[in-house]
């Protein structure tokens, strides 16, 4: 907090969250259409200007946001209070919607019959209702950027957390536009469903309350990347109708989203838990023992943020594993070329030859 800002007194924070309620409201009355007219099971795709427009507004958004809070905003108050009880309404939220997301799922493939996997069009249990509000919840997924830039925290808007969620609301586009029904839930399923988890830690952090589950989060994380791979690949082994081109597509960008989501949290959960970790173990428990962390609050929703650190640590290790490599690859070739040399008198020979 600058010298300048000040504490906002309790009645601007709750004025503060009811905004972010009001905002909340316009997405949930856009959102919740009458399951008659869901689009993409009985009313056609929109467009995909709409899709282009949000998600290039929201790259837009980005930068003057960022230049209001630190002109206007930041100098005058304390925006991480001010945004507490906006953050707590928007992830206490978050988990409400995606747990209603996974018994819709659940209710349709445990109790009204939708088959588990090998189904390419059925769209009558209300599955596709439940994508399409979970295609929806990736825009009001934004909140998680506004919230870091609003709160200072630039150095958890990496390049890869903004394309993330830049992909992604094209992602459940396509999915919409070309395979809406029968086995498209599953994705959709199982993201809630870490959503729940997600969401819930986020908030129990912004109340100050301590969230062992968190390195186990990562790992169902990761369990749900390899889960929906593995889904997708096998659809067309026990589809029971023959897969089109468009049906073909919708799997790949799905797998592509997935794998590349998986390489991300490997790195992530590796970096959080590796050797290099334990090394600094006793320190931190001994901090931890003593108090919480002061900013235990900033936390929250940096694990992607953190999962891109680890991918940069990875590429400069990378780098210098290569660089060794080909050093020693040198100096092999040359012991093994020059006594070969010798003995046949072919100058021309060589191992890569």
């Amino acid at each position: 907090m600058s010298s300048t800002s000040k504490e906002p007194s309790l009645v601007a924070r709750y004025v503060t969250a009811g905004i972010t309620g009001a905002f909340f409201s316009v997405w949930g009355k856009l959102t919740f259409v009458p399951e008659s007219e869901t689009p993409g099971a009985y009313v056609p795709m929109y467009s995909f200007h709409h899709v282009l427009y949000l998600t290039v507004g929201y790259l837009i958004s980005l930068p003057l946001l960022k230049f209001v809070t630190e002109k206007y905003l930041a100098p005058v108050w304390d925006m991480k209070l001010l945004l507490k009880e906006s953050m707590i309404l928007y992830n206490v939220s978050q988990v409400a919607l995606n747990g209603w997301m996974v018994w819709k799922f659940y209710d349709a493939v445990v109790n009204k019959g939708h088959p588990f996997i090998g189904d390419l069009t059925t769209v009558k249990y209300g599955t596709v209702y439940a994508i399409w509000v979970h295609y929806c919840d990736k825009y009001l997924e934004f909140f998680d950027t506004y919230f870091m830039v609003l709160r200072g925290r630039m150095d958890q808007v990496s390049f890869l957390h903004v394309y993330h969620h830049f992909s992604i609301a094209w992602a459940w586009w396509i999915a919409l536009s070309l395979f809406p029904g029968g086995d498209a839930y599953f994705g959709a399923l199982f993201n809630s469903w870490i959503h729940v988890l997600m969401y819930s830690y986020y908030a129990l952090s912004l109340c100050k309350i301590s969230c062992p589950w968190k390195r186990f989060l990562t790992q169902a994380q990761l369990v749900q990347f390899t889960s929906v791979v593995v889904y997708t690949l096998c659809m067309p082994i026990f589809s029971v109708d023959t897969l089109e081109q468009k049906h073909y597509i919708a799997m790949g960008v799905q797998i592509w989203e997935m794998a590349s989501l998986f390489v991300l949290f490997s790195l992530f959960y590796k970096k959080s838990y590796g050797k290099k970790r334990s090394t600094t173990t006793h320190h931190t428990t001994s901090t931890t023992n003593n108090k919480q962390p002061a900013d235990i609050d900033d936390q929250c929703q940096a694990a992607v943020a953190a999962a891109t650190s680890a991918v940069g640590s990875a590429a400069k290790d990378a780098g210098k594993i290569a660089s060794t490599a080909n050093k020693v690859a040198n100096k092999v070739m040359n012991d093994v070329t020059k006594p070969a040399q010798k003995a046949m008198n072919q100058p021309s020979w060589s191992m890569t030859g």
